[in-house]
């Protein structure tokens, strides 16, 4: 008996460094992607006569990696992620500012951060709610990445342009979501498909 309790403690703590260096790595990836989302603010590609950021095509993974940590790892383990890939934003843009011997300005520090954790918390959220109370869940979870990616990119596109709102921008507002909303349904069909983790009741 003494043997099995022990081997049985040895799982346990095999099975909770595995989860660690699991959501470590997912962790690393979502700061990663968060990064990315930053760096390709300025680069644009040309639809008809708007300028559309290069970021779209990030913010939908961020959210993907984000669910699936939620999903597979829990609640807390997605709120760590979420505030050590904010950090990591602001590490990041005070860095290069020095870097380019610019100063770093508040506005868009708060912009990045708070259109990150704000849709990501959001997103968290109701993300959470949809996966424990419903179990066919696929047309509401698409509801949920669209309604984080239009928080996440108001936000985001606002401070962009130093709150200066103009018709073009929402235009390329609404374009941006039309794009993303047809990236996600690939992403959201495999996020139904993923099982519950460590949280299953």
């Amino acid at each position: 008996m003494p043997r099995k309790k022990g081997s049985s403690n040895k799982t346990k703590l095999a099975q909770k460094k595995a989860i660690e260096n699991d959501t470590f790595m997912l962790t690393m990836l979502l700061s990663t992607m968060s990064i990315l989302a930053v760096a390709l603010k300025d680069y644009y590609f040309q639809l008809g006569n708007y300028s559309i950021t290069f970021a779209i095509f990030i913010f939908p993974i961020i959210i993907f990696v984000n669910n699936y940590i939620t999903k597979k790892y829990g609640f807390k383990k997605s709120i760590q992620s979420i505030l050590v890939a904010s950090l990591t934003i602001i590490t990041f843009m005070i860095l290069i500012k020095d870097l380019v011997n610019q100063p770093v300005s508040l506005l868009e520090l708060f912009g990045h951060f708070g259109s990150y954790v704000i849709s990501m918390a959001i997103n968290l959220c109701l993300y959470y709610y949809i996966i424990t109370n419903f179990k066919e869940n696929v047309i509401l979870i698409y509801f949920n990445y669209i309604f984080s990616l239009i928080i996440y990119y108001l936000v985001y596109l606002l401070f962009l342009h130093n709150l200066v709102v103009t018709d073009n921008l929402w235009i390329q507002y609404f374009i941006s979501i039309i794009i993303q909303a047809i990236l996600i349904i690939g992403l959201v069909i495999i996020d139904n498909k993923i099982k519950r983790g460590i949280e299953k009741k």
